[in-house]
């Protein structure tokens, strides 16, 4: 399989988060969908590890993501009871990419071959705020986990500076997890389109982590829906040793999400 047709494999970022059916919150029945989507992304970001004193910078445009990508999954799910309800999103991405890394001592670059992987899960708890036949708003807290390896790998035929070898192949993953509050919404019309997004900030062990989301979309059905929007995904992690990922993906999606 080619690498252009792994990345239209890309699904989720919970594009449809806002897009489910406004229900009165005397409506004892549980309610369930899940969407699966399509999603391009650019990447930018800075990576290092704890034993390469180097500050890697990535970044890539929506094309060259898909053309490097090696694998990758998202989607979400969500049960609803009346006004309270579980929220579940998730994220895989794995990328290879060539990135020339500037050595300001010597006036050169190394040629280092980066592969990162980045794992994400949302889990979080939502609360009808506003509920009625066209508008919903909830409120939304939980949890973020993220887990994140960064492979670095270089050599060069000549000597370079202390304390950068002159060879260096290492991988190192870290864990961490934040707490995210923010709100979610969606406004629906008669004629079946509706438009929403969401808002979520939150930090903890990171410094900061954040996820944007707009939408558009048309209910083909009470059961199906096709949707289209934009999300950014953010975080920014930095360990005491020398560790980070700082990592933004951001792009256009289009998916579908079903409801039972």
């Amino acid at each position: 399989m080619s690498r252009l047709l792994r990345g239209v494999m890309l699904f989720g970022f919970g594009l449809g988060a806002p897009a489910v059916q406004a229900q009165s919150a005397t409506d004892d029945a549980w309610t369930f969908r899940v969407a699966p989507y399509l999603w391009g992304s650019s990447s930018e970001g800075h990576f290092a590890h704890a034993r390469l004193p180097l500050d890697i910078h990535l970044s890539k445009s929506f094309s060259d993501t898909l053309e490097e990508l090696d694998l990758g999954a998202m989607g979400m799910f969500e049960a609803r009871k009346g006004r309270h309800g579980l929220l579940v999103d998730g994220q895989y991405a794995k990328l290879s990419s060539s990135v020339p890394v500037p050595v300001p001592m010597v006036g050169a670059t190394l040629p280092v071959q980066l592969k990162t992987r980045m794992v994400s899960g949302l889990f979080a708890y939502r609360h009808g705020w506003i509920e009625n036949e066209t508008t919903q708003v909830d409120l939304v807290a939980g949890v973020r986990v993220w887990s994140a390896r960064v492979r670095v790998a270089y050599a060069v035929p000549v000597p370079t500076p202390p304390p950068i070898p002159q060879q260096y192949a290492g991988e190192q993953s870290q864990r961490w997890a934040d707490l995210q509050v923010g709100v979610k919404g969606r406004r629906a019309f008669s004629n079946g389109l509706f438009v929403g997004g969401w808002a979520l900030v939150g930090t903890g062990e990171s410094d900061l982590s954040t996820d944007l989301m707009l939408l558009a979309g048309y209910d083909l059905n009470e059961r199906m829906s096709v949707v289209a929007g934009y999300r950014r995904l953010s975080t920014d992690y930095e360990t005491s040793g020398g560790f980070r990922f700082d990592n933004t993906m951001q792009g256009p999606g289009l998916g579908l999400e079903y409801r039972f």
